[in-house]
């Protein structure tokens, strides 16, 4: 419809950005199943849409870094049946930092709007790595159960 082109009509270099064959790049991971169906899987951002409001991971991560006692953190979000998605914070302490999760709750409501503080936080000493030193997000995922 005019309101989703509008922008886009006669510019082939925007509409290439954001059309491929037809179909909007969203940035949505879905996958065919062997009917047809699309079975949503994911997103290549780390975006989530969480009781009713898009989350971007990272302004989580970034809110509960300011904490004086944290060193590193990682938002990650996993499907829950119940709310949809739950959202999972692992944090790393500075040395001979004790953090709890009672103050960890208490910075988020501090600094997070409701609907983006985290469901569940873990402390770790550190986390993992990919081989390009980056934060491993699948492995923290697998740490969800």
């Amino acid at each position: 419809g005019p309101n989703v082109m509008k922008g886009y009509l006669g510019r082939e270099d925007l509409t290439a950005e954001v059309v491929l064959d037809g179909w909007y790049k969203t940035g949505d991971i879905v996958r065919a199943d062997s009917d047809g169906r699309y079975t949503y899987s994911g997103r290549r951002d780390r975006m989530v849409k969480r009781r009713g409001y898009r989350v971007e991971l990272g302004e989580i991560e970034v809110a509960l870094s300011k904490h004086p006692d944290i060193r590193e953190v990682a938002a990650i979000a996993v499907p829950d049946e119940e709310s949809g998605v739950r959202v999972w914070a692992f944090v790393v302490g500075n040395q001979d930092s004790k953090l709890s999760i009672i103050a960890l709750k208490s910075h988020s409501s501090k600094n997070l709007p409701p609907y983006m503080i985290p469901d569940v936080f873990s402390v770790m000493d550190n986390l993992p790595r990919t081989s390009t030193d980056k934060i491993d997000y699948q492995a923290l995922k697998s740490r969800c159960d």
